[in-house]
């Protein structure tokens, strides 16, 4: 007895000691909370509470929602989950484990910032992640519309289109390619949203509009070559690593180069009406008697 006695309290102390040791290594732990960024409207999300650190020693993991907790597990409490009040999601209590919660049929109000914490007894410390950003959205229905100003360019013309997306939340991100090559901005205007009084769950939908003029002389072509003009709808404006765009519509229309022949010049011409009044029939007619006249007098002196 009296040696197990013993025996227990060397082991606390070893552990003591190894936590006092190891308290210089803290800042090598690292708890990263990994989620999606953009959810669509009633799909499902889960959340994981990645680390670095032994599961052995860890005591309590907690994840928050803008700062609030939502769900807390404390190793060796019956039950060791504990959840709060939280809106916008259901969680799943099947799939839910020490590290990570399953989030379905999510609403727009579960849109916000996340994060989680870890907590470990020996050594007494605690480590939260990071702010995690996380959105609902509402996807297109339908790709963008591309409008041509002209149907016939030249090869030292501009390329004048416009471009409007199809409703959703947020509002689209509209990006121009000219044959697979992003434009460059300076040549696109933005002309912002537009809200198109449609709702989905009680979210007021938009749509975005841009238009392009893009100098063809920078393409070097020729005539009868083509060029491919793609209106690109997305959300967000740009894709994440691993993630890529959460919604994403395009449109790709085709069109023929030509050689534009010059109108040729044309001469000022007067029209006359068709009926002459008296007056002016009466001058023609004295015209042309003294023309005759004329035309004789000269006739006569030749010969």
């Amino acid at each position: 007895m009296k040696t197990s006695k013993m025996y227990s309290s060397v082991v606390k102390w070893l552990l003591l000691l190894c936590g006092i040791i190891s308290v210089s290594s803290m800042s090598d732990v690292w708890v990263d909370l990994r989620a999606p960024r953009f959810v669509v409207h009633g799909h499902s999300a889960v959340l994981r509470c990645e680390h670095n650190v032994d599961p052995g020693t860890i005591y309590k993991v907690v994840f928050f929602k803008n700062s609030q907790r939502i769900m807390q597990y404390v190793r060796g409490r019956d039950p060791p989950y504990e959840f709060y009040n939280f809106t916008g999601a259901d969680i799943n209590l099947i799939k839910v484990t020490p590290t990570s919660i399953t989030m379905d049929r999510m609403d727009f109000s579960a849109a916000g910032t996340y994060a989680c914490e870890i907590a470990m007894e020996i050594p007494l410390y605690s480590k939260p992640s990071k702010i995690h950003e996380l959105n609902v959205i509402v996807r297109q229905k339908h790709r963008p519309k591309i409008k041509i100003k002209h149907q016939k360019l030249s090869p030292n013309g501009d390329l004048e289109a416009t471009c409007h997306s199809a409703p959703a939340y947020p509002a689209p991100y509209l990006t121009w390619l000219i044959n697979n090559e992003k434009v460059d901005e300076r040549l696109t205007i933005p002309h912002g949203t537009v809200n198109v009084h449609r709702h989905h769950h009680g979210m007021p939908l938009s749509l975005t509009n841009s238009s392009l003029r893009f100098p063809l002389s920078s393409l070097q072509l020729f005539p009868n070559q083509t060029v491919d003009i793609t209106c690109l709808s997305t959300i967000p404006s740009y894709p994440t690593i691993g993630e890529g765009y959460a919604d994403v519509q395009n449109q790709t229309i085709t069109v023929n180069v030509v050689r534009l022949e010059p109108t040729p010049p044309q001469l000022p011409v007067k029209i006359m009406s068709s009926t002459l009044n008296k007056t002016e029939r009466s001058k023609i007619h004295y015209s042309l008697i003294v023309l005759i006249i004329v035309g004789y007098d000269v006739f006569l002196t030749i010969f």
